[in-house]
């Protein structure tokens, strides 16, 4: 198991743009990531996945791998799913600079308790959930989601990642195998993170391993802590980005 200063660093993704970009800017990166928030996500694994991720955008290490990057800049979206539905957290954003990271580390932090339209509809309260509770587990419709949010990124780059957070397998429909495979040929690198406690936790992991992992250097952790997420990302991240070539490719399809 990665030790722990590794591994949330690497789930930074997004889906559309939180401000006016220049057409056709080019990235070392565009991550996404997908959030797991169905019914057998308790309140200890969503603080690890929303308080993880922000910790690790912020990470000195992080912003310094990206400055490093030929462009100096990733794209970076981030959205929960259950069951088919999804709800944008963190839309196509540029990371560039730490005010960049902070800004996006808020919106992952305020998005806890705060209410979203397409949920559910209710009065917030401190410790509400923007979402429905009971929801199964759709592993495939969720990296399916995420393989159309990759293709309609704003940023030109070479280097597509798919981060999966979720404390479960697939127990809707026939599983990921198909949209594994589709995300494969598009050349996306497709990670997973098994957050929580979970007696079964080894064994989800390599379900992950078996039907979602795709992609040169992937990898399928475990995380148990914040520390265990931002150091694998980390790790991860740094990993990706000194293999990053100056040749631009059109984004997956």
């Amino acid at each position: 198991m990665i030790t722990c200063t590794k591994l949330l660093l690497l789930l930074v993704l997004s889906e559309f743009i939180g401000a006016p970009i220049r057409a056709q800017e080019a990235t070392d990166a565009n991550l996404i990531t997908a959030i797991d928030v169905s019914g057998s996500v308790k309140e200890a694994d969503e603080h690890l996945e929303f308080g993880g991720m922000a910790e690790a955008v912020v990470d000195p290490r992080f912003l310094q791998a990206i400055t490093r990057g030929h462009h100096g800049r990733i794209g970076f979206v981030a959205f929960t799913w259950a069951n088919g539905e999804f709800l944008t957290l963190v839309p196509w954003t540029l990371i560039a600079s730490s005010a960049d990271a902070l800004q996006v580390a808020e919106r992952l932090r305020n998005a806890r308790g705060n209410p979203f339209k397409g949920y559910a509809m209710r009065i917030p309260r401190s410790n509400d959930r923007p979402w429905r509770t009971g929801h199964a587990t759709d592993v495939s419709a969720a990296l399916e989601r995420a393989i159309e949010v990759g293709a309609a990124a704003p940023f030109a780059s070479h280097h597509y990642v798919i981060n999966m957070c979720a404390n479960g397998i697939d127990n809707v429909g026939t599983g990921p195998d198909a949209a594994r495979d589709r995300a494969d040929a598009a050349r996306m690198i497709v990670n997973g993170l098994i957050l929580g406690h979970r007696k079964d936790a080894g064994e989800i992991a390599a379900w992950y391993r078996d039907h979602v992992q795709a992609g040169p250097g992937s990898f399928v952790i475990e995380a148990r802590g914040f520390e265990d997420i931002a150091s694998a990302l980390l790790a991860k991240f740094l990993f990706e980005l000194a293999d990053v070539s100056p040749r631009l490719a059109a984004a997956p399809s």
